[in-house]
């Protein structure tokens, strides 16, 4: 009965939408049981080592100075390394979508018929939200787990994780849990405000993009 209205809650959320969810088993996202900020960060290492695939559905408010959008998004990642950001439109169909699979990252505008391809490195100089942290360890901090970057300083409360800052970028959890509920991560005057509204384990595999022949390349990353 839990699977079967993790599956309907899903589809509610993913109704008018274009892009689909991805094929596979679902099921859904237990929370910690830890007693302590100590036990917290060794059941989400733990969490993180045996992660197969995550998938969430976001509300996410962007803020670059006096610019903001919102808009739904979903968000797979895995543990592997690769990850995808897919942005919602309004009117439910697709407007960005974010591939990277370790220091690959793929970046499709689907409003403008646009894409670019390039390393982490690359994508981090055009797309400021995350500063230098790559977009596969971002993924896995937006969905409450910690990744696996040196660079990244954590702070654990007894549900989870938070406050990890790494460098510049400071990406705070309102409240401390995993699943993540609310996260605010900021990098200057930019600043992304991201709402869970559901969590899932997913055997689908985080797949990469298709990019319209059609489409023109190279052109930098933005929101």
């Amino acid at each position: 009965m839990r699977r079967a209205a993790l599956v309907f809650a899903f589809a509610a959320l993913l109704a008018g939408c274009r892009t689909t969810a991805p094929a596979g088993e679902e099921t859904s996202v237990s929370p910690l049981t830890s007693a302590s900020a100590d036990d917290a960060a060794r059941q989400l290492a733990a969490r993180r080592a045996q992660l197969t695939s995550e998938r969430t559905l976001l509300h996410i408010r962007a803020t670059n100075g006096d610019h903001v959008q919102s808009f739904r998004a979903q968000l797979q990642v895995d543990g592997h390394g690769r990850m995808l950001l897919i942005a919602y439109t309004p009117f439910g169909t697709t407007a960005v979508r974010l591939h990277a699979a370790g220091d690959e990252v793929t970046f499709i505008n689907d409003l403008e018929d646009t894409w670019w391809h390039g390393s982490a490195a690359e994508f981090a100089s055009s797309f400021g939200f995350f500063g230098a942290t790559p977009p596969s360890a971002m993924a896995l901090l937006m969905a409450g787990l910690p990744a696996d970057e040196k660079t990244i300083t954590y702070d654990y409360a007894a549900t989870g994780i938070a406050r990890a800052t790494v460098g510049d970028v400071v990406v705070t959890f309102h409240p401390p849990a995993y699943p993540a509920k609310n996260v605010l991560i900021v990098h200057g005057a930019l600043k992304l405000e991201i709402e869970t509204y559901q969590s899932a384990l997913t055997t689908a595999p985080v797949a990469k993009p298709e990019v319209p022949s059609s489409y023109r390349c190279c052109v930098a990353p933005r929101l």
